[in-house]
């Protein structure tokens, strides 16, 4: 009696149990009918939908396993931390027509493939999009920045800095760096320091930096000015990024302890706008070096340099002495 009951019992649970691959020979499983290159690292940033898992492999394929299922992807696209940001080594096609990605952290720590898309799907780039305008992805990668435009004040476009605290510090204030910290993935190098002295920038302590433009890391938030050194010979200039609270503003001087610079209307012979530039002699020279493409701050709004004869790259201008006036030609744009 009670091996009756149980032979019903098990009659009774056939989807608890689970069903041999040889079921299904009829169906086909997909295979790779293209593959691009491969790739250690690249500068094509993606973040997660949300759509799809990571696997092994790509998810058809016999063997794929999942390696972060969509839950914890969306983690990843919510992280303030910017090696948790990804990057796209590879894309493969298979056999029924989807997309899959091949995908790496900026850490190396966790490699897999994602479904994209299809490739009737509309494509920009590498990737691909339900609708014409690119708006809605179609799979589990959408196209991601790690740097975001940040607006200069009114403060940041005029005034002449210096450095806050020079020093060895690798904190992102003491050094320019070639880019923020964390945007990039670790395989490509990093931040490198842009300073011709990487271990420490005390001798650059009374550099003036004019600043260029700005960033935010748009995982972790944090703000970098774009500078650029006046002043200083060819070998010896330096430009790059340095974090927000880098700089300090140098005091205004006066026309005796700096150096005018009067942009003039080149048609009209009008001076529109005088600027005094904080005077520090140029090592190895009797003057100041004002020769470098950063040095139009301050130029006036709709105009730009007009005569190359009479702006910041004439002789006078590769040994200006202090007090001495610099008349800079300008036209409309």
């Amino acid at each position: 009696m009670k091996i009756k009951r149980l032979a019903l019992i098990l009659l009774a649970m056939p989807l608890l149990i689970s069903i041999p691959e040889n079921v299904h020979a009829k169906t086909k499983r997909p295979t790779i009918k293209k593959i691009s290159h491969r790739l250690v690292a690249s500068s094509t940033y993606v973040t997660f939908t949300g759509k799809n898992a990571l696997y092994s492999k790509a998810a058809p394929l016999k063997g794929a396993k999942v390696v972060r299922n969509k839950l914890q992807l969306i983690q990843y696209a919510n992280s303030k931390r910017g090696l948790d940001s990804f990057m796209l080594l590879r894309t493969a096609i298979l056999s029924n027509g989807n997309i899959y990605n091949k995908v790496r952290s900026f850490d190396n720590n966790i490699t897999g493939w994602i479904y994209s898309g299809k490739t009737k799907s509309y494509q920009f780039g590498p990737f691909y999009y339900k609708d014409k305008k690119h708006t809605r992805p179609a799979g589990g990668l959408a196209e991601f920045r790690t740097l975001l435009k940040s607006p200069l004040t009114a403060a940041e476009k005029s005034n002449f800095y210096e450095l806050a605290k020079p020093g060895t510090a690798n904190d992102g204030y003491s050094k320019v760096y070639s880019i923020p910290f964390n945007v990039s993935p670790l395989g490509l190098g990093g931040p490198l320091i842009n300073m011709p002295d990487k271990n420490s920038s005390e001798k650059y302590k009374n550099y003036i930096f004019v600043i260029t433009d700005a960033v935010t890391n748009a995982r972790e938030g944090d703000r970098w000015l774009s500078v650029a050194s006046l002043g200083a010979k060819d070998n010896a200039r330096i430009s790059g990024y340095i974090r927000d609270g880098g700089l300090k503003k140098i005091d205004s001087v006066s026309p005796q302890d700096g150096i005018t610079v009067n942009y003039v209307d080149y048609n009209s012979g009008k001076t529109l706008k005088t600027v005094i530039v904080p005077y520090r002699q140029t090592p190895g020279q009797t003057g100041m070096n004002l020769s470098t493409i950063y040095n139009y701050q301050q130029i006036p709004d709709g105009y730009e340099a007009g005569d190359m004869d009479h702006d910041f790259t004439s002789k006078i201008a590769t040994n200006a002495a202090k007090g001495s006036t610099q008349t800079v030609y300008v036209v409309k744009k």
